[in-house]
């Protein structure tokens, strides 16, 4: 019933500004417009309409999103502690080129470029940010083809969104979820991911627990298992999670009986798309 990945709404707490960075460091253009009271109802957050909201795409023209809305997040929101999506990971052409430009920029870097630590692999040089509403963007180089796993590559400096990462308290649970809608999860594997462990105050070799689930047209979910500690996502003044709030997905769920947004096992929240080519705007979401 999933089908690929379409892009990812973030609540941000300065539109503009955010509009801007994505435009200046990272060469996403869109317009801005205002969320629709239909669409802010479908969403289950009525408080949400008339909230300004801009749909961004990268300078390749590549089809995903990411979707900016303004709105405070939480007082105690925090990256990397609660559970719900976490990080959007975005294809890029030269991670190191890319670290520099970010030096100065409103996405703070709390992960220098490196090679990701993978039993599988040693093609991945990913760095990782916190953007302006307090998401965390994983910028990856793929270095070359991986067995098994179907990636793209990048047709701009900085190009689209392929993996969601999802903050999980149970990654059995999660699978038997994105299961149900036709994905299968795969194994287990262990890695560490040094972010995660300096926002537990692990030891920076901790092995984490992860999984994967493949959609199509080269996108990917990755399910991390959080420590226990890690808290539930609070709400923004909008009524969506704070930070990243939304994941869209191409696909039907129209045999779960969904109407609106579907909550996942880890409190994250879905959107289905229909159709293979997004046809979202700033007044139909």
């Amino acid at each position: 019933m999933i089908r690929s990945l379409a892009g990812a709404t973030i609540v941000t707490p300065d539109l503009d500004a955010a509009v801007a960075a994505y435009r200046d460091f990272l060469g996403y253009e869109g317009e801005i417009g205002a969320l629709e009271k239909d669409a802010a109802a479908l969403w289950g957050v009525p408080e949400a309409t008339g909230a300004r909201i801009a749909t961004l795409h990268p300078a390749s023209g590549k089809k995903r999103f990411i979707r900016l809305v303004e709105g405070v997040p939480a007082p105690d929101f925090r990256p990397l502690a609660s559970f719900g999506w976490t990080a959007i990971e975005i294809v890029v052409q030269q991670v190191d080129r890319l670290a520099e430009k970010l030096a100065d920029s409103p996405f703070r870097i709390i992960g220098p470029p490196a090679v990701l630590d993978f039993e599988f692999t040693d093609k991945l040089k990913a760095m990782q940010v916190v953007g302006p509403g307090g998401e965390i963007l994983y910028l990856t180089q793929i270095g070359g083809e991986i067995p098994g796993f179907d990636l793209p590559t990048a047709d701009s400096f900085v190009d689209h969104p392929f993996i969601m990462v999802l903050a999980s308290p149970d990654i059995a649970d999660v699978g038997s979820f994105y299961d149900r809608l036709g994905r299968p999860i795969s194994p287990e594997m262990t890695a560490p991911v040094r972010i995660l462990s300096d926002a537990f105050g692990l030891p920076a070799e901790h092995k984490h627990r992860l999984a994967t689930v493949a959609f199509d047209d080269c996108s990917l979910l990755e399910v991390d298992a959080f420590p226990p500690q890690t808290v539930a996502r609070p709400r923004s003044s909008i009524g969506l999670p704070s930070g990243i709030a939304v994941v869209s997905l191409f696909g039907d769920v129209s045999a779960l009986g969904a109407n609106g947004p579907l909550m996942g096992r880890a409190g994250e929240w879905i959107e289905f798309l229909d159709g293979g080519e997004c046809s979202i705007n700033n007044k139909n979401l």
